[in-house]
């Protein structure tokens, strides 16, 4: 669990937020705009130093507010498994609403990888991969969950954040997927008390998507995805089959969060303690649901 640390206040959270929302939506498309991509890292480099330079105005020592420890294979091996289940319930969520707002999601997908496709793999992997990784970490789960009283109201806290950050990626498409993230995020952090965790989730998070698209982008470039010729609605089956895997989630969470767990004192020293069959029944109903659900998706998208 998190330790004890100076309380930063609300309104200091909320300013930090404002003027990182003023740098990248209003500063950053206004001034950056003719850099690119190299304008939104720089955007991103921008909003870390005025956080940073707030905290210790404010008194905070970052240091504490940001904790940043030596990790644990068992923690490191935990924060994995929950980005994976996180994973696969925002890549169903965005499957889905593929089916009913195709041209809305193909256009945020290409405007995203053309963007990133413009610029070298290197320059790419700094902007997407590392830069929010540590940039937006400091922001939002460093000062703003602190600056919402986690002590008090935990959940509120997790929730609210995740909701902030889906708010700050810009689109109504993408808002639900990166909300998720964000939440989980937040609880990684208030659990952990150790920053690495919240690093590593957001940079393997951004990593992997990077690396599949630039390992397939001459095939983009053969299939003229950028060409404006159209775009081809998501089949309902591939909805359906991302269900099922996503029906793995569950319980990628809860194991993720039992080996997180792995060296807290007091915590649970099995994975289903005696006694205790609540979350087993929740585990076992809420994947059969998705599965089935997914699979009546599927056949659903093949005799249609």
């Amino acid at each position: 669990m998190y330790k004890e640390y100076k309380q930063i206040k609300l309104w200091q959270g909320v300013l930090v937020l404002v003027l990182a929302a003023v740098i990248l939506f209003i500063i950053a498309p206004v001034f950056l705009s003719p850099l690119g991509m190299y304008g939104s890292l720089l955007a991103e480099w921008m909003m870390l130093a005025v956080t940073l330079g707030l905290i210790m105005a404010f008194g905070h020592r970052p240091g504490k507010l940001l904790p940043l420890k030596k990790p644990t294979g068992a923690g490191i091996f935990g924060t994995l498994l929950m980005w994976a289940g996180a994973f696969l319930v925002e890549m169903t969520i965005i499957l889905i609403l593929s089916i009913f707002f195709p041209e809305d999601i193909s256009d945020v997908n290409t405007g995203l990888s053309q963007a990133m496709l413009n610029i070298p793999f290197l320059a790419a992997f700094l902007i997407i991969a590392i830069t929010p990784a540590i940039c937006e970490e400091v922001v939002f789960r460093g000062v703003f969950l602190k600056s919402l009283n986690p002590r008090k109201h935990k959940w509120a806290a997790i929730l609210i954040c995740g909701i902030i950050f889906g708010m700050f990626h810009g689109d109504v498409f993408r808002f639900v997927p990166t909300a998720i993230g964000g939440t989980v995020m937040a609880y990684i952090l208030l659990e952990s008390d150790n920053m690495f965790y919240n690093f590593f989730f957001h940079f393997i998070n951004n990593i992997l998507p990077l690396i599949l698209l630039f390992s397939m982008k001459d095939m983009y470039k053969d299939m003229e995805v950028w060409s404006g010729q159209g775009y081809q609605p998501l089949p309902v089956v591939s909805a359906g089959v991302y269900m099922m895997m996503c029906a793995a989630a569950p319980s990628c969470l809860y194991i993720g969060n039992y080996f997180l767990h792995s060296n807290t004192l007091g915590y649970r020293d099995t994975l289903f303690p005696r006694g205790k069959q609540a979350p087993a029944i929740i585990l076992v109903v809420t994947s059969f649901a998705l599965f089935f659900a997914g699979a009546a998706l599927t056949l659903y998208g093949i005799f249609a």
